[in-house]
Parts: structure tokens; sequence; C-alpha cells
């Protein structure tokens, strides 16, 4: 008898670390879309537009890389529209259940917009850049979180 409780014992320890331990999500193969609107720009080099429309779909190719496109829209205070186009390429490493860590590889325009110079030289400084999100999967929709729980990269994908 002390044989079977010690069993189930063990088998109820093991269930335990099971499912607590962190688990690593296998992003390979997968495609998520994903919109943004900003608004409400308070740094003075944006302070010229009113929103700023961004689609992205993340394209994980591999266990290790993910390639990023990007089109979207400057809408000026003053009405005026520039469209934008870009290719990234990312490397990224799950670090754990709900981390995620990329790092700006490559930057490809498509089309650059004519009227944006800093909006431009944002995005190429993103190059090298490495950080860190939280995220979760959840009935086919991927969200993303800063680790900081700073808005600035918040969104909500969906699987396409």
């Amino acid at each position: 008898m002390r044989i079977v409780n010690l069993v189930l014992f063990l088998i109820l320890i093991g269930a335990g670390i099971y499912k607590w331990m962190p688990e690593n999500t296998e992003f390979s193969g997968t495609r998520w879309s994903c919109n943004e609107l900003s608004t409400g720009f308070t740094s003075a080099p944006y302070e010229k537009y009113q929103e700023i429309l961004e689609r992205d779909l993340f394209d994980f190719a591999s266990s290790s890389n993910l390639t990023l496109y990007q089109s979207g829209e400057l809408v000026f205070k003053n009405g005026d529209r520039e469209k934008y186009e870009l290719l990234y390429e990312l490397g990224y490493k799950t670090v754990a259940k709900n981390k995620i860590s990329l790092v700006y590889k490559k930057i490809d325009w498509h089309r650059q917009p004519k009227n944006a110079p800093i909006f431009i030289r944002d995005i190429e400084s993103l190059k090298g850049f490495e950080f860190d999100l939280k995220y979760m999967i959840d009935d086919g929709q991927l969200y993303f979180q800063n680790r900081i729980k700073n808005e600035d990269k918040n969104f909500v994908c969906f699987a396409s």
C-alpha cells in the first residue's frame, strides 16, 4: 500500500510541476496580422501628425527568424497623407512561457514617405535594437505587451 501511495504522490507532484513549468510556444510556420492606430503625439517632431495607421504581418518563417511586413499611412494635421511600406527581418528567441526576445536585423523600404525624414530616421534606427515582449495566445489571437506594461507596443494580432 505504501508503494501505491508513493507512486500516486509522485504522479501528483509531477503533474503539479508540469503545470507550473514555463512552456515554449512554437511560432515557427505561423502568420499573424495586426492593425495599430497611433494618435495624440506629444513629442515635437511627431506633433505634425494627426495619426499613424499601421498594418503589420508577422511571418514566423523558422524557429529563430521572423519577417515583418508593415504598411501604413501618415496622416498630417494639415490633411496630407503619405503611405509607406517596409520589410523587417528580425531574429527571435522564445525566452519563457509568455516572453519573447526580438532583434531587428534588417530594414528594407519599399515605399518611403517623402515629407517625413524624422519618421524614416526613427524606423532606420531600429536596426540592431533588441527588445522583450510579453505575449499571450488565446482563441486565434496573439496579444503583445511590453514587459514593463508600457503601452508603446501593446497590440492584438489575428491568425492569418
